[in-house]
């Protein structure tokens, strides 16, 4: 994990302030075909918190979404008898459903979620069969340490593959997600009730607590871009020939 630290410190960089409104196809225009986009989270009710409102906004255009998940449980813990990992699964397979996009679950423990060899290769390894054009993960600056890897995995399978855009996504910043400097917005009001029903699913993580952090962050976001609500991304580095996500992103105002 050391060795992914100094090259994961190159990309923060805080973000342009300029208002204006900002397609992030290619260039200006909106991308010309359907997209497949990974949101790419650590846990079940990450990509929903997180990226929720981008999610439900792709399928409704038509694009295709996978929801990848790191970890589904901890050791042998249950959930009112049940294995947590049945748990989880149930509830985030209930949400995609309702997102319009399909889950993907990885078979690593809590505890067991590191970026070393093995998993680095099976997770590049699944990229590679899936062949997204983008890949949106959490901003790997994070107090929670699955958070970090999963971010860091995104980042050296983006390096070693590099045939797609790689976006980052904030869940419960200044707690967990620290110093993400947003460049770019998205206005969720649209599709906000299906955010939130999708949260919903997540019984067992206390759906009401989930939605209040994350609802005061869509204000904070909706504030600085001008509208009501909003969800935050940040682009890395966009590579010429690939596609970036097609939704009418906002950049902040002054």
């Amino acid at each position: 994990m050391k060795a992914v630290l100094p090259s994961l410190l190159l990309f923060c960089v805080p973000g342009v302030v300029v208002f204006q409104c900002c397609s992030s196809a290619s260039a200006q225009e909106p991308a010309r075909k359907k997209l497949r986009v990974v949101v790419f989270g650590a846990h079940c009710d990450d990509p929903e918190t997180g990226a929720g409102g981008l999610i439900a906004t792709l399928t409704r255009a038509g694009h295709e979404v996978i929801c990848a998940y790191a970890t589904t449980f901890r050791g042998d813990r249950k959930i009112g008898g049940v294995p947590e990992d049945t748990v989880r699964r149930r509830e985030s397979t209930a949400a995609c459903k309702i997102l319009g996009a399909a889950p993907k679950f990885f078979p690593y423990a809590h505890e067991a979620l590191w970026a070393e060899p093995n998993t680095i290769e099976a997770v590049s390894d699944w990229f590679d069969s899936v062949k997204p054009d983008v890949v949106v993960a959490h901003w790997p600056f994070d107090t929670h340490p699955n958070h970090h890897v999963v971010g860091s995995l995104a980042w050296l399978c983006y390096k070693k593959q590099g045939g797609w855009n790689l976006y980052f996504y904030e869940v419960y910043t200044g707690i967990q997600s620290l110093g993400f400097r947003p460049e770019l917005y998205l206005d969720i009001e649209p599709v906000l009730d299906i955010k939130k029903r999708a949260v919903d699913c997540m019984v067992s993580q206390d759906p009401a607590e989930l939605w209040r952090v994350h609802d005061g962050m869509h204000l904070r976001r909706g504030k600085a871009c001008g509208r009501k609500r909003a969800e935050a991304y940040f682009l890395l580095e966009p590579k010429k020939g690939c596609p970036r996500l097609p939704v009418q992103f906002l950049k902040p105002r002054t």
